[in-house]
């Protein structure tokens, strides 16, 4: 049973370059998800999906299967996954981890709206639960190294990307103030409290400008033209410094993949000479039989 469950975790979960099953089976489940999303997005036009409702229903059928059958894997080697597991040696707490864990919580939300269809939920109810489908499309996180690097980059330079949504938010608020200040007595329906203010200051800071709310006072303008230059700014600096992270971690695995091929190269080398040295004392050792007899082994002299 060890064995089996290796060999499936060694398929579904091992990030291994060099593992094609492993890859097929990954590039497999990508392209399932594209397709399920895709599935999902055509279920919304009636001419499309009531013609072919009955091969939707196929589809949705075999992409329900497939996911489970991935659910059920994971949770039989989740011990695998778990680097804490030789320390606490307790199967139920791996998986206990996983299920819990984001990508288990995905897993299980993407299929358990199709088994729900069979219970007497009332149908408008199923219907909500039947757009977590599209949490399907979370799970090619999982198989997508950059979606990874993303997520790599957000978390290192989450202390960095606070501050600047911190400074945002401040200057966010403190022009909603200002604007309704100047602009309520003027400006009713636009400007009648803090919170529309405060709509305004984020298509205005983002530089959308909708136009669905804009001053018409003088200070109102003079506000709305410095929040508008001020978005320029502020807006590209989380930009900057998630641009500056990919380019440290792209830095990061060109050097790795350097010193893989270094180590490579090292132990290719290190082999040749083994060969070489192994070569030269089987010279020798011909060189030497010739000064023996073959048949007594006495030396020749």
């Amino acid at each position: 049973m060890e064995s089996i469950e290796r060999a499936l975790y060694y398929i579904v979960d091992e990030s291994d370059d060099h593992n094609k099953l492993s890859k097929f089976f990954n590039y497999f489940l990508m392209g399932l998800i594209i397709l399920s999303v895709g599935e999902m997005a055509l279920e919304t036009d009636d001419s499309i999906y009531i013609p072919y409702k009955k091969y939707f229903d196929m589809f949705d059928f075999f992409t329900v299967m497939v996911f489970s059958t991935e659910y059920i894997i994971r949770i039989l080697t989740a011990h695998f996954a778990d680097f804490d597991y030789s320390k606490h040696q307790n199967r139920a707490k791996s998986i206990a981890r996983y299920i819990f864990s984001f990508g288990g919580i995905v897993d299980l939300v993407s299929i358990i709206p199709y088994y729900l269809t069979f219970t007497s939920i009332d149908l408008r109810v199923l219907r909500s639960i039947r757009l977590l489908r599209f949490f399907r499309v979370f799970k090619i996180a999982r198989y997508n190294s950059s979606i990874d690097l993303i997520i790599a980059v957000i978390r290192e330079k989450r202390s960095e990307l606070s501050v600047v949504m911190g400074l945002i938010i401040i200057v966010m608020i403190i022009a909603s103030f200002m604007m309704y200040y100047a602009e309520h007595e003027y400006n009713k329906e636009m400007f009648s409290n803090v919170l529309s203010c405060f709509w305004w200051s984020i298509v205005t800071l983002t530089t959308i400008g909708y136009g669905d709310v804009f001053p018409v006072t003088f200070i109102g303008k003079i506000v709305g033209s410095l929040m508008a230059i001020l978005g320029i700014g502020l807006v590209a600096m989380p930009t900057g410094i998630i641009s500056a992270g990919f380019l440290e971690k792209i830095n990061e695995k060109a050097k790795e993949k350097e010193k893989e091929k270094a180590i490579q190269e090292a132990k290719a080398e290190k082999e040749n000479k083994v060969c070489e040295i192994s070569d030269e004392k089987k010279e020798k050792q011909e060189e030497e039989k010739k000064h023996y007899c073959p048949y007594c082994g006495k030396r020749l002299d």
